[in-house]
């Protein structure tokens, strides 16, 4: 991993799809995951609730205000205290004097909230950056098929043409060139299919940065390319540290924090004031002193207690299942991963090559007239459908890497 670049741009490396010097209208992942990262509006969106949760953290944090106050006694009575002859007047300050911790309390409950939303920002970027890397690899498996395609087209096209000359000479018969016919129109509406996917493909990725249209012509990258990862072990150890379990964990605090807040609650508050009252009367003024205590503050505070104390052990199970699922889901990627290279090395390795010495042989067999056009046709579909399985099988290998580097990611690799 890179430290602070991060897993999200790393990825583009451990994939093999990056590049160096390409020209403009060409995307490179790390090009891709930065655009993402930088105008994805789910993004936007968790980075407005990080600062959020700052603020609220700074607003739990301030200590309770100073009040002001008065009052006015004894007036517009009658007799001796008629109009204001007999009015009190007093003008007060007041202060609550915290008592148990709780300032310290709210502050930390604060604290681990910006923590959570600060996690959570993480988890949405490696998300981001997860989604771009599959969808850039749909985008290079499109246009994978899409070659594949243009080739196919451009050889049904010489044999057609091959196949035409034939019949003219009186050498095939003319359903051989009907076949061949038809499997040119085969090629060309497969090449169609694979034009809109690779479209949609493109699309798909373009607006994980807020974009509707595509701005860029050619994914680079090769499919071909299978990175090892490390061991089974190796990579059940960072589940740990991943944002996705920590976050239990961070949760945990927050229910903690806000347990020794109810805790601190126990302890009852003492209000207070001080004021002068003017006593119209005696054309006088004193000092007013007063304070109050709420009662059963502690009784009060033992069901906040105990309902913290339970999400603790809910907290606690959930974190132990969430782990276990985590180590079953991460070895079934790995399955899926070696299945995926071994599919990958034995079409490559031994069924393709086995495949165009078919077909060569069966075209041979074709021109010596041994053999019939349709059985050239059937071996010509038996070796696209297998380039076609090899090229799938080595998008379906850089889909999984790139979720296991996500179930993986250690908190604190993304910028």
């Amino acid at each position: 991993m890179i430290s602070r670049v991060g897993w999200s741009l790393a990825v583009a490396g451990v994939l093999g799809l990056g590049a160096a010097a390409t020209p403009a209208q060409s995307l490179t992942l790390d090009q891709a995951v930065r655009q993402a990262l930088s105008a994805n509006a789910g993004l936007r969106s968790a980075n407005a609730a990080v600062m959020a949760a700052e603020h609220q953290a700074e607003v739990q944090a301030l200590a309770p205000p100073l009040t002001i106050g008065g009052d006015v006694e004894n007036v517009a009575g009658s007799g001796e205290v008629s109009g204001i002859r007999g009015a009190e007047t007093t003008l007060r300050l007041g202060r609550v004097f915290e008592l148990g911790g709780k300032a310290q309390a709210r502050r930390r409950l604060g604290a681990t909230e910006f923590t959570r939303q600060r996690n959570r920002a993480e988890q949405r970027r490696l998300d981001v950056a997860a989604l771009v890397a599959r969808r850039y690899v749909e985008v290079l498996a499109r246009q994978a098929r899409l070659a594949l395609a243009d080739e196919t087209v451009g050889l049904v096209q010489r044999t057609r043409d091959a196949v035409a000359g034939r019949v003219d000479r009186g050498r095939s018969p003319v359903s051989d060139l009907h076949l061949a016919e038809l499997a040119k129109a085969r090629a060309e509406l497969e090449r169609e299919d694979a034009n809109h996917e690779l479209a949609s493909a493109r699309a798909a990725l373009t607006v994980l940065w807020g974009d509707t249209t595509p701005d860029f012509d050619t994914a680079t990258g090769d499919l071909g390319t299978l990175p090892e990862v490390g061991s089974f072990d190796a990579l059940v150890q960072r589940i740990a540290r991943n944002p996705d379990q920590r976050a239990l964990q961070l949760e945990a605090e927050q229910v903690e924090a806000a347990r020794h807040a109810a805790e601190a609650a126990r302890r009852p508050d003492v209000h207070t004031s001080l004021g002068v009252r003017r006593f119209e009367a005696f054309d006088d003024q004193a000092l007013v002193l007063s304070f109050s205590l709420p009662l059963g503050s502690d009784a009060r505070a033992e069901p906040a207690i105990a309902q913290q104390s339970a999400e603790l052990d809910r907290l606690e199970a959930e974190s132990r299942e969430q782990a276990l699922d985590a180590h079953q889901r991460l070895f079934g990627q790995y399955q899926e991963l070696q299945h995926a290279r071994h599919q990958v090395e034995s079409l490559r390795g031994q069924m393709i090559p086995r495949a165009e010495q078919a077909l060569a042989a069966t075209q041979q067999g074709y021109e010596e007239a041994r053999f019939s056009f349709l059985q050239v046709a059937q071996t010509r579909v038996v070796l696209l459908d297998l380039q076609r399985d090899a090229i799938d099988a080595a998008a379906r290998y850089h889909r999984l890497l790139a979720d296991i580097e996500r179930a993986t990611a250690v908190s604190g690799d993304t910028p």
